[in-house]
């Protein structure tokens, strides 16, 4: 695998958080209790489970990555290689590139008890991994190895595990601007309903 130059690979990344934090504080955050738990059926997600499902990986990776910045490190400037299992994961999760959809680990499974509060963690922790990614500018993102949560005999490096995250998140945005649509369709429809029987 070839290099990739931190400083441009993590403001990529960067960025890209931004932009999914924005969706959060500006989208979901003003969506009603029903908005956020609505689903076409039993087999699809809401917007609500969806971001529980995020949040149980932030659950995992987020304190691990702040672990890592808590403990003492040599600043390196060294460019990130990607691993080819890294780059397989991500390429995995890369909307643009495959529409497959994934069964959910078991421990990823989502579980809501309270739509509001979902969203409320979604946003702490996206602004928990800004913070991250910022602090990881000096730190070797190649070398420096964290276990999956689906297979803890599994490391990936640090980068790669980033680059995962956030398509990940991002692949879920795709999938909460269907449930969007496929709800605005829903309410036309039943409008149209009312209409046409009274």
């Amino acid at each position: 695998m070839g290099t990739i130059d931190k400083k441009a690979f993590i403001a990529n990344l960067y960025q890209r958080t931004e932009v999914i934090l924005e969706k959060a504080v500006q989208q979901y955050q003003n969506l009603d209790e029903l908005s956020l738990n609505f689903s076409t059926n039993s087999d699809t997600w809401s917007i609500a489970q969806v971001l529980s499902h995020l949040n149980s990986y932030g659950n995992y990776y987020l304190p691990k990555m702040e672990a890592v910045l808590q403990q003492p490190h040599e600043l390196s400037l060294t460019a990130y290689t990607p691993s080819w299992l890294g780059t397989y994961f991500v390429n995995m999760m890369d909307a643009n590139r495959s529409s497959k959809r994934y069964k959910a680990a078991k421990q990823h499974q989502p579980l809501v008890s309270d739509a509001y509060a979902e969203v409320a963690q979604f946003i702490n922790q996206q602004e928990r991994m800004l913070k991250c990614l910022k602090a990881f500018e000096t730190v070797d993102v190649s070398r420096t190895r964290i276990r999956i949560s689906i297979a803890k005999f599994i490391k990936l490096n640090l980068g790669d595990l980033l680059s995962f995250l956030v398509m990940h998140n991002e692949r879920h945005m795709v999938q909460i601007k269907r449930i969007q649509r496929e709800q605005t369709e829903a309410l036309s429809q039943r409008t149209v309903l009312a209409t046409l029987a009274s």
